[in-house]
């Protein structure tokens, strides 16, 4: 579990390699930081000690604040992804009290081999599936041999989503934030024109009666002509 994170830096530093900024990141409104802090460490806490009290209902808390958390930020991309991954790792623990873990995902992931799987020691939230759950396949049944590490889909999603929202709060989408044209004429570099675009009505009728006068004096003028022969 603790490489859950790591996939939040991956994907800022990606994007501040990109030509991202941190000043992205410093004008982007989350709604709530605090609970957005205090969610993430409080579930990072429950995926890497198993010296809490209650893990099941501490896990389960945190959680669920995550899930606030993204519904209060669904403007920020990754948010959603994140929720979907959060609401999909919560429903073994409220079913169960535990996330299944597979003894062959603990096998094909190169942790033990069989005669050892008595020595794995799991999270304070994970357990050998019994084989009754009816919804194991949310545990952690997915294995990944080049970490020696056993994952739930709910897990890879929340990776996903931890990348993309790492990427995009420092190189965002140009359609949601022009940061940088918004500095420019705060700072003074560029001052809009209020009048850029405006046509008065004045100018139309002004136009049009000059181009009437116009019409009437060519039209009066080989009268003269006439007249004057």
């Amino acid at each position: 579990m603790y490489l859950v994170p790591i996939f939040f830096l991956i994907g800022a530093a990606t994007g501040l390699f990109v030509r991202g900024a941190f000043d992205y990141f410093l004008a982007t409104r989350i709604t709530l930081w605090p609970l957005a802090a205090i969610s993430a460490l409080s579930l990072a806490v429950a995926g890497s000690t198993n010296d809490i009290p209650y893990p099941t209902v501490f896990a389960a808390f945190a959680l669920t604040m995550v899930s606030a958390s993204c519904v209060l930020n669904l403007h920020l991309t990754g948010s959603c992804i994140i929720l979907l991954g959060s609401l999909l790792n919560l429903i073994p623990l409220i079913l169960y009290g535990y996330v299944p873990v597979s003894p062959e995902a603990i096998f094909n992931a190169n942790i033990v081999d069989q005669a050892s799987l008595d020595l794995v020691r799991l999270g304070a939230t994970r357990s050998f599936e019994t084989g009754h759950e009816t919804f194991k396949f949310l545990g952690a049944i997915i294995p990944i041999r080049s970490v020696s590490e056993v994952f739930s889909f709910g897990d890879l999603i929340i990776m996903a989503g931890l990348l993309n929202l790492g990427f995009r709060l420092f190189f965002p989408l140009r359609e949601q934030l022009n940061i940088n044209d918004d500095f420019d004429i705060l700072n003074g570099n560029e001052q809009l024109d209020p009048f850029q675009g405006y046509q008065s009505g004045f100018d139309n009728i002004s136009r049009t009666g000059t181009q009437e006068a116009v019409n009437t004096q060519d039209a009066e003028t080989p009268e003269r002509e006439i007249n004057n022969e």
